[in-house]
């Protein structure tokens, strides 16, 4: 908040310097592998787009393309904003519905199997196992409510902030939006650098991974997972640093946010550092194994990497909240982070299970607008033509996994913060004006006591 007021935030020149060693290291090998693949295969590429008549479809129809590229970009700003307002609007309603929708999907194999008579009642108890997700859903839908009601409550009141806090500053989308980019353009850079490098006989595993082989491709692993997460890391903390600032009861804008993130650019670079370390630990879980006990062993370790990814993310839950708002570095964000989630342990688990109902309410709006708003535009450019109009609403839906995944991936960050930010605020390490309006704060205040005096 000091450098905020002063407009002046910290300089990591040495940092950023060896970043973008690293940044331009991944993307020289990436596009060079590119380059020598295109050199290679790009006459056969272009003949096959040439024979389906892709140039001369899009030239003949590019009106059409116009409008419904810009009819994606349309819904996706129209249905990010009237998301943000359906969160603002109905808060922890959304909890009540997910909690119904995921009983619903969870139970609905079962229902269907008996109604059916594909499945006679006599024999449920035998098949058991089909009942385990709807028994676990059923279980976690009424401790939620029966016992944790008062955390749940706030929890809906948070949403409701989340909401306002992405209406109000609509600039905390920018950065996730870059992290998907980014993200595709590494995967295709380290998917060039994969083929350019590794036989396909080696691909496939007919052939053995020679030093040849594996260094390149090692070090452009390496060289991708860095990046992406560091990129990641970078963006969360940009929206994260907005999110802060705005709680301060200040306005402000996605350069502040930027300047943030990048005043712990080191932290960040550290961080990302050891999360590649838990991705390599992952993946040598996983072969080892396989190598060892074949699809049974790699079951065992992909779920023995899974514990380790999920501790992973836990423990670094506020990590980066923590690392913008109080200038910390990764360790000491780390060991921050983990004292919150061990004192908050169970707003942290209503966030990963509840609130995601929430979301996930807002996810099916989502698909459910865009294949309407996909065939009200099939509907108009094919003059009525029903199949047309089908297999643009199917388009839609298709596409409509990319600004969900934005939306979602913003509501987690913004909810994290504020979360992060309520609890400083109830141990008194922020004092003064905020923007949690009066009745809010009210209905959070009674929520926290009543849910401390139950704890107590």
């Amino acid at each position: 908040m000091e450098y905020f007021e002063k407009k002046k935030y910290p300089s990591h020149a040495k940092a950023i310097a060896a970043i973008v060693i690293v940044f331009g290291s991944f993307v020289t090998l990436g596009v060079y592998s590119l380059w020598q693949l295109w050199s290679v295969y790009g006459t056969e590429i272009t003949n096959i787009i040439r024979s389906i008549g892709l140039p001369s479809i899009l030239t003949a129809n590019r009106y059409s393309v116009i409008l419904v590229v810009g009819g994606l970009f349309l819904f996706s700003v129209l249905i990010a904003m009237g998301a943000s307002a359906l969160a603002k609007r109905l808060g922890g309603t959304l909890i009540y519905v997910g909690a119904l929708f995921m009983n619903l999907m969870t139970w609905g194999m079962v229902i269907l199997l008996l109604a059916t008579g594909a499945l006679p009642l006599s024999g449920l108890a035998a098949s058991w196992p089909i009942m385990i997700p709807g028994l676990l859903t059923l279980f976690t839908t009424i401790l939620l409510f029966a016992v944790f009601g008062d955390r749940v409550r706030r929890a809906g009141q948070i949403i409701k902030l989340t909401g306002q806090v992405c209406l109000d500053e609509k600039g905390v989308f920018v950065p996730p939006m870059l992290t998907m980019i980014f993200t595709l353009i590494s995967a295709v850079l380290f998917g060039a650098i994969i083929f350019q490098f590794t036989p396909i006989d080696v691909i496939l595993g007919n052939d053995p991974w020679t030093v040849d082989t594996a260094v390149p491709v090692g070090m452009g692993l390496l060289l991708y997972l860095f990046t992406t997460l560091f990129f990641y890391n970078l963006a969360y903390g940009a929206s994260s640093g907005m999110v802060y600032i705005y709680m301060r009861g200040r306005d402000p804008s996605l350069g502040d946010g930027v300047k943030a993130s990048l005043g712990v650019m080191a932290g960040l670079a550290a961080l990302a550092i050891m999360s590649v370390i838990i991705v390599l630990v992952r993946i040598a879980l996983q072969r080892a194994g396989r190598q060892v006990g074949g699809a049974g062993g790699e079951a065992v370790g992909r779920a023995a990497g899974g514990i380790i990814g999920w501790i992973w993310a836990l423990v670094n839950y506020f990590t980066i909240p923590a690392m913008v708002a109080e200038e910390l570095g990764a360790r000491a964000g780390i060991k921050r982070s983990a004292g919150l989630v061990r004192k908050n342990f169970i707003d942290v688990m209503i966030k990963e299970s509840a609130v995601r109902w929430a979301f996930g309410v807002l996810a099916f709006i989502f698909f459910v607008a865009f294949a309407v708003g996909g065939a009200a535009i099939g509907w108009i450019v094919s003059s009525g033509d029903i199949v047309n109009t089908l297999v643009l609403a199917v388009v839609f839906i298709v596409f409509a996994a990319i600004p969900c995944t934005l939306v979602l991936r913003t509501f987690d960050i913004v909810y994290v913060t504020l979360l992060y930010v309520f609890i400083r605020r109830q141990e008194g390490e922020i004092a003064g004006k905020t923007a949690i309006s009066p009745e809010m704060s009210r209905e959070l205040q009674t929520s926290y006591d009543a849910a401390r005096r139950r704890g107590s």
